[in-house]
């Protein structure tokens, strides 16, 4: 169990990754959990095996549908800082055991929790933290609920998927409820969707092709996202850190302005987390046509976080519910 890593890829990976808009070849690494589900993991950065142990240590837990090679563009953003980021593929997604299944949203909260586990056993010494990307985010939540036992640093929750049911459409939530009744396997194509993650055209182009993005999931495991973005949106109020960064684009085709204003109205005011706002950022913020300055944002509040962002773009808690609730007309 714990981190299985092939010690000599490690030695032969490059000092930056190329920061492609994913990464779907085969990776030598795992993940294995207590349940004994081996899963694909990446890392990038700095390693003790090229005696280069790294400055800091990140965790990159992925969004729905995608897989751990969303992570690779942010891996070569912040190499350079001389931070390691490690990312695996979670239960029913990518290469993972169960693909296209609903593993259930305890499997993948304490898969989380056990993988900031086996890094701190990795490094001790090494501050630790975790970036969740859309349903990733939402993972993360629900896994600091243990923060104190995690011993984190800080986090980073991009594009937040927190939208509970509460905020649903009374449409939306009936059709679901309806769907999961009659037919849980029936596979739903996201172009029937009719909406973009990204603004990028490299991007779009690249999801078609990544045969480990799930481009039909089916209704079972979007009641299931569903169901752990609201529990992870309830879970909120008991927010006490690590120390926090929200960011969110304003042109989110995926997660509507109504469900981040739920979640930044949920998160405690005297709680340590703050906000940036990307006025054009698309769901994907790491991967759209303003990513550099998404990614130069991250950086900086992981090295330094009580420091300004480069952008200018970061709001205090009552600033962005502000902000964003304005943009949901409340």
């Amino acid at each position: 169990m714990g981190l299985a890593l092939d010690r000599s890829a490690i030695r032969d990976a490059p000092r930056v990754p190329d920061p492609a808009p994913s990464v779907y070849t085969p990776t030598p690494h795992r993940l294995v959990t207590p349940d004994g589900a081996a899963l694909p993991l990446r890392r990038w950065g700095p390693a003790p095996e090229r005696g280069e142990p790294p400055e800091r240590v990140m965790l990159g837990l992925h969004g729905f549908n995608d897989h751990a090679g969303a992570f690779v563009s942010t891996a070569a953003a912040l190499a350079g800082a001389g931070i390691a980021v490690y990312a695996y593929d979670q239960q029913g997604f990518g290469a993972a055991p169960r693909r296209g299944e609903w593993p259930g949203t305890g499997v993948l909260v304490s898969d989380a929790r056990w993988a900031l586990g086996e890094l701190r056993r990795r490094y001790p010494e090494t501050p630790i933290g975790v970036i969740g990307l859309s349903m990733g985010a939402a993972v993360a939540m629900l896994a600091l609920d243990d923060y104190p036992a995690l011993d984190l640093d800080a986090a980073v929750l991009v594009g937040p998927a927190f939208w509970g049911e509460a905020s649903m459409p009374v449409y939306q939530r009936l059709a679901l409820w309806t769907a999961e009744q009659i037919a849980p396997s029936l596979s739903v194509n996201n172009e029937w969707i009719g909406i973009e993650p990204s603004d990028d055209p490299a991007v779009l182009r690249a999801l078609e092709r990544d045969p480990r993005w799930i481009g039909a999931p089916t209704v079972k495991a979007i009641a299931g996202v569903s169901g752990l973005m609201d529990q992870a949106l309830r879970r909120a109020s008991n927010f006490n850190g690590p120390r926090t960064l929200i960011q969110y684009g304003t042109a989110d085709e995926v997660i509507p302005p109504t469900a981040v204003c739920d979640l930044l109205t949920a998160l405690p005011a005297d709680a340590p987390w703050r906000a940036a706002l990307y006025p054009d950022g698309y769901h994907m913020l790491t991967r759209y046509t303003g990513a550099e300055t998404v990614l130069e944002d991250l950086r900086q509040f992981i090295v330094a976080p009580g420091k300004a962002l480069p952008s200018g773009r970061a709001q205090t808690p009552a600033e962005a519910r502000d902000t964003v609730c304005g943009l949901a007309g409340r």
